[in-house]
Formats: C-alpha cells, structure tokens, sequence
C-alpha cells in the first residue's frame, strides 16, 4: 500500500488538495451557514442578485483581496468539517476535527487533526486520531487508527514552500499570489449570489491545462469581512465532490501549537515511510 514514490499532492486527508486547510479561511460564528444539503454539499437555489461590476473587474477584485490578504494573515485555527462523496461506491464519509496555521519570519506550517469521522452518517470512529501536519520542512500524515505514518520531505534546508500554492498543497487557495498569477493558471469566474449564499462571494476556477492540477473544478465562498475562503469545494476529475468547512475561525490570535507529529515507537506494528530529498 504504501510502495512508490509519495507525492506531496496525494497526503492529503479525504483527498482534499483541499482534498482542504484549507479548504483552507475564516470569527467565531459559522461562517459557512446555509448554503449546503444534508450531505453537506452546495445545494441548487434560486439566482437572486446580480453582480455590480463587470466580471473581469469583480474577479480581479476578490483575486487581488486575497492576494493582500496573504500580506496579514499571520496565523488562524478553526474547526474544520470535510466531506467526500465516492461516487463509485456512493459511500459519504465525513471528517470533523481542527485545523492550526501559522506564518513566522516566511516559514509556514500547519496542522489538520481529525478526531471524528463520519461514514453515511453514522460515527466509525469517534477519536479517529489523524493528523496532516507541515512543520516547515516535512509533509507528515500519522493515521493513529490505521497505524500508518508517511514522513515527506517537501522543502530542502534553507528553502520555502507554500502549502497555500494553487496545485502546490493540500490547502489550494489563491491567498498571497497575484491575480495574474492565479488567472494565468485557471479560467476564474465569479458566480451570482444565491440566497444560501448569506453574503459570501462565490469564486469558481477551471485549470486552463486540464493535465496540470490534480482537479478539475475548484469553487472558493470567500468571507467578504475577513478576505478569506470559508468554504472550498474540490471536483476530481472523476467528479468526486470534496468540500472543505471552516467554522469558529480564530485569526492572527497567539498561538503556542505544537507543529510537528512524533513517529511511532519501534516495533509497535506500525508501516513507516519516509522519503527525503
């Protein structure tokens, strides 16, 4: 299960490139109310409003408020709520637990734990104990239940990587990047309010170069107070929908988290990877 070369992209929890910190984001209310089904995914409604500018300008707006946005964004945690639909199986699992990131002197990290997980609707484990943490340097995914711990390492000593990077990480999010950037890579569109919607701005963007991204639709709800994506929906290309939720959302508080995640003792029959530049 575990031969081959690991890529960064494939250690993501519920398959979130998002498959999705993201994704991540993000006060204390919930900041996602409204706008999904029973599953938890968007649900269809009513076109109600229209959109004030021109497309082009209100794309490049919300796409340059992240941009700036990457500027001030020192660090936030959040709970966090993914869903994935395997529509081959029709089977619906659902992982709730918490998300940690912090940005010191250009060095990110962050930590996604799971602690509870949902399988069509009824709780399969209750402490699932996952964590997907970047320290900064290693890409690390230690799935408690089923003895699995993956060590990755994404950043040479003395170098930077940005786990926020479009096709990059396992949170895509156009936050820090130029609208250029971000409208070079993707056909970026900003989608007509709906009611559910209450007041989040709806980004979708499509992969000019279908082979480039391991998606092949990524749809944003960006909270307008905060310039900061509060819900991220991920489409495989295999059209398994993965949708991030962002709740409770604290930002550039201080934070004393532990990034980094111990490997298991020796011969606790767990499987180990560990795969270095």
């Amino acid at each position: 299960m575990l031969t081959g070369k690991i890529r960064p992209e494939d250690m993501k929890p519920c398959r979130l490139a998002l498959p999705l910190f993201f994704a991540m984001l993000l006060g204390g209310v919930a900041l996602c109310r409204g706008s999904s089904d029973a599953q938890g995914y968007p649900a269809p409604a009513t076109r109600t409003a229209t959109v004030s500018l021109p497309v082009g300008a209100a794309v490049y707006k919300w796409l340059k408020r992240l941009d700036e946005r990457g500027q001030t964004l020192h660090s936030f945690s959040a709970d966090i709520r993914m869903s994935v639909h395997h529509l081959r199986t029709d089977e619906k699992d659902i992982n709730i637990g918490k998300i940690w990131y912090q940005t010191v002197k250009g060095r990110t990290r962050f930590d996604i734990r799971f602690n509870i997980m949902v399988v069509d609707g009824a709780i399969a484990r209750r402490h699932a104990n996952h964590d997907i943490v970047f320290d900064g340097r290693w890409l690390i995914d230690r799935d408690g239940a089923a003895k699995i711990y993956r060590k990755v390492q994404v950043a040479r000593p003395g170098t930077h990587y940005n786990p926020l990077k479009l096709g990059q990480g396992p949170i895509p999010i156009p936050i820090g990047q130029s609208p250029a950037v971000v409208e070079k890579q993707f056909t970026v569109s900003l989608v007509p309010a709906v009611k559910t919607d209450a007041g989040l701005i709806h980004l979708k963007l499509v992969p000019k170069d279908p082979k480039a991204f391991t998606f092949k639709r990524l749809e944003l709800w960006i909270d307008p107070k905060l310039d900061l994506p509060v819900r991220i929906l991920r489409i495989d290309p295999d059209s398994t929908p993965t949708l991030a939720v962002l709740t409770k959302v604290n930002v550039n508080a201080a934070m004393h988290h532990d990034f980094h995640v111990r490997p298991p003792p020796a011969n606790a029959g767990w499987t180990i990877d560990i795969q270095k530049h």
